[in-house]
């Protein structure tokens, strides 16, 4: 059997490694959100749209005649 010091000292560990794992994931989720807080620059193929909607939804403006995209 093990003695209350022993297991004392797993809880402590097991709790030190859940703190660190936490501190790393954190770290590594902030990190992200910044580099996708960065990217607002997006730059459209507006050649490629051929839907209405979804030219009128980036910024672009219709041509129903020819049925393209502009910018």
């Amino acid at each position: 059997m093990q003695s209350a010091i022993v297991q004392m000292i797993l809880i402590v560990v097991g709790i030190a490694v859940a703190a660190i794992v936490s501190i790393v994931v954190y770290n590594q989720v902030t990190d992200r959100a910044e580099t996708v807080n960065e990217q607002t620059d997006v730059i459209y193929d507006y050649d490629t749209i051929t839907n209405q909607t979804l030219c009128e939804a980036v910024g672009g403006t219709w041509d129903s005649a020819k049925k393209t995209c502009a910018e």
